[in-house]
């Protein structure tokens, strides 16, 4: 079913059409390994005790979405006209039956402005109180709640891998599923230093690490450089 960025992009502004419930939903399944995941994962995620009200929201986005636009979904088995599928594609795979955001909807939730960092959200990096940090778009913002570049993020980390760059921790193979995809995005340049709006390139200004090494990084400013911080922890044990 194709559905363009602009018709994505009206859908969403229009009223009654984004609920805070679907904003959370979204970002979460964006925040999900390669923007997929299954509806008990997403339960967890939200809070739920079970997959139903998850299926429900999608459904029920995917409906709104829908009706503003003017699709009208065929039936299918059991009489279900799988809304959901205004949302997202969906296939079987050994985890169950996934959902991977579409394109041209995360593209539309990008350009509104929707998409939050959960790096961001989670463990921000450390500036000082008086600091304004611009990235992507003019915007002010207050010490440790600063906008982060969904986008820069996702494409930085599929290039690399989710895996630390300083000390090459895998969440994954420690914690299994919980840890797939986890990481966090170091910039090269510090933002509190550019004190101005300017393009994320997210290969050469953009690195993968763990939240320890993170941390490493800012305990001085300057911070330390990725090569540095590899010198400081490559003999301790």
């Amino acid at each position: 079913m194709d559905i363009t960025k602009e018709q994505y992009k009206a859908a969403l502004s229009a009223e009654g059409v984004l609920k805070e419930r679907s904003v959370e939903l979204l970002n979460m399944l964006y925040d999900a390994p390669n923007c997929q995941a299954t509806s008990p994962q997403l339960a967890q995620m939200l809070g739920y005790e079970s997959f139903s009200p998850v299926n429900a929201l999608v459904g029920q986005l995917g409906k709104r979405i829908a009706n503003h636009i003017g699709i009208q979904m065929p039936e299918r088995q059991f009489n279900s006209p799988g809304w959901w599928q205004i949302i997202a594609h969906g296939e079987d795979t050994p985890a169950g039956f996934t959902w991977q955001l579409k394109e041209q909807l995360f593209d539309a939730m990008v350009e509104l402005g929707l998409l939050q960092d959960s790096d961001a959200r989670l463990y921000p990096e450390v500036v000082p109180p008086e600091s304004e940090i611009y990235e992507g778009k003019a915007s002010k913002v207050l010490v440790n709640a600063y906008e982060r570049n969904s986008v820069a993020r996702r494409i930085c980390v599929n290039h690399y891998g989710a895996r630390c760059v300083v000390c090459s921790f895998d969440f994954e193979k420690k914690f299994g599923e919980i840890g797939r995809g986890f990481i966090h995005v170091h910039h090269l340049i510090e933002l509190s230093a550019i004190g101005r709006e300017y393009k994320v390139d997210p290969i050469k200004d953009l690195r993968p690490v763990c939240p320890n090494c993170h941390s490493m990084l800012h305990q001085r400013r300057p911070p330390y450089s990725i090569e540095e911080l590899r010198g400081i922890c490559g003999g301790r044990t």
